[in-house]
């Protein structure tokens, strides 16, 4: 049979009818046309008639080009098994891979021996993957790895939307950003490079480190249920459910939200929040804190503010408590503490040799307290000031009886969590 009338016979073969200008670029109204092959060999299988292109085949459907060394066609099925260097192109995407079936009827394509995809900054390799031309739908399964200009990636399941440029990944998934010193590893991911959206859920850990330090010199570790990262201008976090904060070894939280404001290096804690700030703990119903050069600078608590400040009498503090409570330091001390609006405040006196000697309490409209080297300097109590003293004979074992209001909590300080995916993908 002479080459042409071949040819002429797979196209009649492979396309159905009713093709129009109007019709879909993939599909099962347009036909796989061959554009070139060195052989094509007609055989009987088991499963049927079988027709192959062997050498230098290129194929293409709509605007969907291929090529490979050897095309076969189970004509039961229609399914065309593209093998040895297969390459796809459909506009910017490129998919490469040694092995894929491909249905020209539903334009869907599955590598099952390994595939690597590119389209625009993105790339994407998988030991599995499927592509879905007409919805324009990536499907990947098995040590995925996504890559583009500013995050890596590691999963197990991820599907990439053409039409909108997202990335969702499930099952597991870690990653890196080196322009954002940042890794975390969550249950899923939804990842929008266009509207600079990152959203993580379930068991989520996020690790960031402060500019020009090493990337496993965390200076934050951040672990809650949903992490949302804006990262555009703003450059904003927004995470929820069970939040625990550790930043450097000075500082820890826990709360049910927290909002990140990198633009102005701010943040907000909400839900019951609790603050460790070295020996001291803070609670209130809202917790602001402002940082400059990656160290915080103030703490400005809302709504019935508490602040115990540990010592090292067994089972004595420091109290203070107020509406509204602002701290600040210097240098990394602590420099002044302000209470504001129904002030009120308990003090561990000690004896010359150190030995406890009672408490001192007070109230007052606004209490200021001023410090050098962590050690108290000054204090003023301003309007509707009340003092009392407690000698230590009263004190004695019933210190809790003596205690302001609200402070009989019980809170472990948060500690290093370690890693829960990343040992899947990474050493």
């Amino acid at each position: 049979m002479p080459w042409q009338r071949t040819i002429a016979l797979w196209l009649l073969l492979l396309a159905p009818a009713g093709l129009s200008a109007q019709e879909p670029l993939v599909g099962p109204t347009l036909p796989l046309i061959v554009h070139h092959a060195d052989r094509f060999v007609g055989r009987q299988s088991d499963s049927g008639e079988v027709q192959e292109l062997l050498g230098n085949v290129r194929l293409q459907q709509g605007n969907v080009v291929i090529s490979c060394g050897a095309a076969t066609q189970y004509r039961a099925t229609g399914v065309v098994l593209l093998r040895h260097n297969v390459r796809i192109e459909q506009g910017e995407l490129r998919i490469a891979a040694p092995r894929i079936s491909y249905d020209p009827a539903a334009g869907i394509a599955v590598a099952d021996n390994g595939v690597e995809i590119r389209t625009g900054a993105q790339s994407i390799r998988a030991r599995w993957g499927a592509y879905d031309i007409p919805r324009r739908q990536l499907l990947f399964r098995r040590a995925v790895r996504y890559q583009d200009d500013t995050l890596s990636l590691w999963t197990d399941t991820l599907r990439y939307e053409r039409l909108t440029a997202t990335t969702y990944a499930w099952g597991g998934v870690y990653l890196e950003s080196s322009i954002e010193q940042l890794a975390a590893e969550a249950d899923t991911l939804v990842y929008h490079p266009a509207a600079g959206l990152l959203q993580l859920s379930g068991s989520v850990l996020l690790r960031r480190w402060a500019r020009g330090k090493e990337p496993r010199a965390d200076t934050l570790m951040l672990s809650a249920q949903s992490v949302t990262l804006r990262r555009r201008s703003a450059r904003t976090l927004w995470a929820s459910d069970s939040v625990l904060l550790l930043y450097d070894t000075l500082w820890a939280a826990r709360a049910e939200s927290l909002l990140w404001d990198d633009s102005l290096g701010r943040f907000t804690l909400s839900g019951a929040p609790l603050v460790w700030y070295g020996n001291a703990e803070l609670r209130a119903d809202s917790i602001q804190g402002v940082l400059s050069s990656e160290q915080l600078q103030q703490l400005f608590c809302t709504g019935q503010a508490r602040l115990r400040l540990h010592t090292d009498l067994l089972g004595r503090s420091h109290q203070l408590r107020s509406d509204t409570l602002l701290l600040r330091q210097l240098n990394d001390t602590l420099a002044e503490l302000i209470a504001s609006g129904n002030a009120r405040s308990l003090y561990c006196h000690r004896t010359a040799d150190a030995a406890p000697d009672g408490l001192f309490r007070h109230s007052a409209d606004r209490i200021e307290l001023l410090f050098t080297g962590d050690s108290l300097r000054q204090a003023r109590w301003l309007g509707a000031v009340y003092g009392e003293y407690v000698p230590e004979l009263l004190v004695g074992e019933r210190f809790s009886a003596w205690t302001l209001p609200g402070m009989a909590w019980v809170e472990e300080r948060p500690q290093p969590m370690p890693w829960r995916l990343r040992p899947r993908w990474l050493p």
